[in-house]
């Protein structure tokens, strides 16, 4: 269960500017192998009401480093998709930190490295007809 991830800690916002609008501090990235399991949700899809399958976008990672602030980056290094986290529960008798990942969005246009992709979205969805534009556009 345990992948390859790189962690990027957020430091929080730096403090050039006075009326606290400055950019945002981040930590030097760290290498780590670590399991990211599901939610309590038994499965990664469930069915949308207009048919199909959707895909979960809020994991857990359980990690032996405590600490990690709100807002560090997690990429997941087999699949190219990043994560930020959201929420953490500290277990002081295993010595865990469980982090609550949400999906950054975006992430569709990503590839596992070494993939030899173009990037262009448009050419693998089907041009497919039918309905109408129902704001007229």
């Amino acid at each position: 269960m345990k992948e390859p991830l790189t962690i990027t800690p957020y430091l929080g916002k730096d403090g050039s500017d006075p009326l606290g609008l400055g950019g945002q501090d981040w930590g030097t990235p760290l290498k780590a192998i670590e399991p990211i399991t599901l939610t309590a949700n038994p499965g990664i899809t469930y069915q949308s009401g207009s048919g199909g399958d959707m895909e979960v976008s809020i994991l857990v990672w359980s990690s032996r480093t405590p600490g990690f602030k709100k807002g560090t980056k997690v990429l997941r290094e087999q699949t190219g998709e990043t994560y930020t986290v959201t929420g953490e529960a500290p277990l002081t008798h295993s010595q865990l930190t469980y982090y609550q990942l949400q999906r950054n969005g975006g992430d569709n246009d990503e590839q596992p490295a070494g993939s030899n992709s173009s990037g262009d979205g448009a050419k693998q969805v089907p041009d497919e007809s039918g309905g109408e534009d129902p704001l007229g556009l």
